[in-house]
């Protein structure tokens, strides 16, 4: 059983944006890192707590990291990286120089496990590409790994969202499953840490777990800026198909279930975030990321 353990973690305290949804732009009034007006780095505080998580990680986590028995994936958006930042420095220097360990400690960025952003009429943000993260900003960041799962252009609504986001965990728990297999290391427990966001958290419990709400109002998962929630793995699927099931609500959860144990700034859903017919814009069309609109579709 190479995945045992799963640990999300929600990025820090960050700076803010605001949204038009009349003209569907985006803006902020700080100068973010990677000049995306949707992609805010860590506020002074969210960094003290990104500082501490790493000091926290780092004894949690470092002598599995030694051992080559972690994996870390999250979402791209910066401050999320941002985010891991410390702890992913922190257990490099762990390991020595040149191991695989080493090696196997780069992040691998997942938009499967990115920012939800409400349907819109407008396309929605996206994160800078990998190699720009990894050139300008994160060398620690793999800029070969590609996503499995990627958001849809304009938006979602919530349920989707849990649909996107068990569908990549998943792949990923797949992914490291066979990626231990084929090196003839199935026997080994390893830990997936994971960086995201709140919505995406609080959907990754639920979908983990199998168990959703009727109300997705409902505060069931507990999701505070640079809080850590655990889920310890049930079974290991008996095939590949296993991993993911279409009607994984309420039906054991993906990647063979888990169980949770699991403040500040908490979030939960507050209904579905829709700007697809919100106004005037209702009857704009779609616009593209070139600035273009085309015909609304009927």
């Amino acid at each position: 059983m190479p995945v045992k353990e799963i640990l999300l973690l929600r990025h820090g305290h960050r700076l803010a944006w605001t949204l038009n949804p009349v003209t569907g732009e985006y803006s902020s009034n700080h100068p973010f890192p990677t000049r995306l007006p949707a992609d805010p780095p860590l506020a002074s505080h969210g960094v003290r707590q990104a500082q501490e998580t790493g000091q926290y990680l780092r004894e949690t986590l470092g002598e599995l990291a030694r051992q080559d028995r972690v994996r870390i994936y999250s979402s791209l958006f910066y401050r999320c990286l941002e985010t891991l930042r410390p702890t992913v420095e922190a257990l490099i220097d762990a390991t020595t120089p040149d191991s695989i360990a080493r090696k196997n400690l780069r992040v691998r960025g997942e938009r499967g496990i990115g920012e939800w952003f409400g349907r819109a009429w407008f396309e929605q943000p996206k994160p800078a590409e990998p190699s720009v993260l990894h050139r300008d900003f994160f060398p620690w960041l793999d800029d070969t790994y590609e996503s499995r799962v990627t958001p849809a252009k304009h938006g979602e609504r919530i349920d989707p969202l849990h649909d996107r986001i068990a569908l990549a965990l998943a792949l990923i728990v797949q992914d490291v499953d066979k990626e231990y297999a084929r090196a003839g290391r199935g026997d080994e427990e390893v830990t997936l840490l994971l960086c995201g966001h709140a919505a995406q958290i609080i959907s990754s419990g639920r979908a983990l777990t199998g168990q959703v709400p009727d109300d997705h109002d409902e505060e069931d998962f507990q999701c505070y800026t640079c809080g850590l929630s655990k889920f310890l793995r049930r079974q290991v699927p008996a095939s590949d198909n296993a991993y993911y099931d279409p009607s994984w609500r309420n039906s054991g959860g993906v990647a063979g279930g888990h169980l949770s144990q699991g403040e500040e700034r908490g979030w939960h859903f507050h209904g579905d975030e829709s700007f697809d017919s919100y106004g005037p814009a209702s009857g704009m069309g779609i616009k593209t990321s070139d600035g273009s609109v085309q015909p609304p579709k009927l």
